[in-house]
């Protein structure tokens, strides 16, 4: 299978490329970019993972835009002029926002500008792709962690760890979320690619939500001598991936903890 594959330098892209051995990948990036409409093929899987966390909308408004909301519209420009097999959206549970339920066929209600930037993207690709038959996915990756990370709360304590930055324990680390293993998210984005699930947006995540405070207190078994800053901020308190989608397709898959991986 050759595969499109937007984003390609960022982690959840790197682990798809490790695992996906089988395939043929078309990799874009940044700086590739406007060689999309030449490497998109009759017949190409997309997996467009292409997406900005870094650039601030109050330093650089239109490089965010650009990079999480162009982009797509782009990517559609180009996929007009061909017929891919496929079309996958690597969305984000930021659409969520507070919401405890987390549901695919709720109506999401985000509250950051990405994840309002992800909704608009899933609306674009939804509407385009059904008016054209394009079979497509949207799934929303709830918080990886592993592989090149760079924004986890494992990334900030392995900073914090080598003495480039405390960590900042927000609400005394009472908050909890869903945290899936990189590879095991690029995993079931290749296996769904070998099926055709009824169900168009799906939910990826472990389906178990963990309290930031015992990640910190596991990591400082091992790292005892680093700084915690403690903090406060508004912040939703609870978010764990509803995935009884995932699970009628994929009912044995077993997922890495991140308490385990914080063990080692």
């Amino acid at each position: 299978m050759r595969i499109l594959l937007t984003g390609a330098n960022g982690n959840l892209a790197q682990a798809i490329q490790r695992l996906g051995k089988a395939h043929e990948f078309a990799p874009v990036t940044r700086s590739n970019w406007n060689e999309i409409a030449t490497k998109l093929r009759e017949g190409d899987v997309i997996i467009h993972a292409a997406s900005d966390l870094k650039t601030s909308a109050a330093r650089d408004p239109e490089k965010l835009m650009q990079s999480n909301l162009m982009s797509t519209v782009e990517l559609l420009k180009a996929v007009d002029k061909t017929k891919p097999a496929r079309f996958v959206f690597i969305s984000s549970c930021a659409v969520y926002g507070h919401g405890e339920i987390t549901r695919e066929d709720i109506q999401p209600a985000p509250i950051s500008l990405n994840g309002v930037t992800k909704l608009l993207n899933e609306k674009l690709v939804a509407e385009f792709c059904e008016f054209r038959k394009i079979d497509y996915n949207i799934l929303r990756v709830f918080n990886t962690f592993g592989g090149n990370d760079q924004f986890s709360i494992i990334h900030r304590l392995n900073q914090a760890s080598e003495g480039k930055s405390p960590f900042m324990l927000y609400n005394n680390g009472l908050s909890q979320r869903d945290f899936i293993f990189v590879e095991d998210a690029a995993a079931i984005v290749l296996k769904l690619l070998e099926k055709n699930p009824a169900q168009r947006i799906l939910n990826v995540g472990s389906g178990e939500a963990t309290k930031i405070r015992d990640i910190v207190t596991e990591f400082q078994k091992k790292h005892p001598k680093f700084e915690v800053v403690s903090s406060k901020r508004e912040e939703a308190e609870y978010s764990r991936a509803d995935i009884t989608r995932l699970r009628e397709l994929f009912p044995s898959y077993q997922f890495r903890s991140v308490l385990d991986f914080v063990r080692g």
